[in-house]
């Protein structure tokens, strides 16, 4: 059974089969997407994408806790967060809203729950993310729950059609402070 995640506005669940359409709208919208992949065909999203994500996870499993977002008695989602056990004590987190829950500090909120749980609950000593250089919302985020930028690591992602640079954040279990 998975813990109880909660705050003042939001609630998760693990994503499940039935999520397929809300994710793949997430996917395919280019609002969205624009700083974290080119698009793809349906069956590589459903693929590589999706399905990884629908395993039983804890603690050491190697794909990415995958939590749908909704608000406070609510079902519809607003989006998806998690993160990936990297070893060591190490999870790197990672989040996409729907274009139209953007902009309300929502990702902010999310990501303090995602924090506290990872740090508090698991035992983590560390989260890192990787944002897409130019994508400053989620910079800002990231800055906003207590993240430091560590570095950027020049032209080390490719897309559309170029090699852009990542920017690398890091929040220790010692540094981060709940809302």
């Amino acid at each position: 059974m998975f813990p109880n995640i909660t705050s003042k506005r939001l609630h998760y669940r693990q994503l499940v089969a039935d999520d397929w359409r809300f994710f793949l709208s997430l996917q395919q919208d280019e609002r969205v997407m624009r700083y974290v992949a080119d698009p793809q065909p349906e069956e590589e999203i459903r693929r590589d994408r999706f399905e990884i994500r629908l395993p039983h996870w804890q603690k050491g499993s190697t794909h990415w806790l995958c939590l749908v977002m909704m608000e406070q008695g609510q079902s519809a989602p607003l989006g998806v967060t998690g993160f990936i056990d990297r070893g060591d004590g190490v999870a790197e987190v990672g989040f996409l809203l729907a274009a139209e829950a953007q902009g309300k500090g929502l990702g902010t909120e999310s990501l303090h729950d995602i924090a506290r749980y990872a740090l508090n609950e698991l035992g983590f000593r560390k989260l890192i993310a990787t944002v897409t250089a130019g994508n400053e919302a989620s910079r800002r985020t990231l800055l906003k729950v207590g993240f430091q930028q560590e570095g950027t690591l020049r032209k080390s992602y490719h897309l559309a059609g170029e090699w852009r640079d990542d920017w690398v954040f890091g929040l220790f279990a010692d540094e981060w402070r709940p809302l």
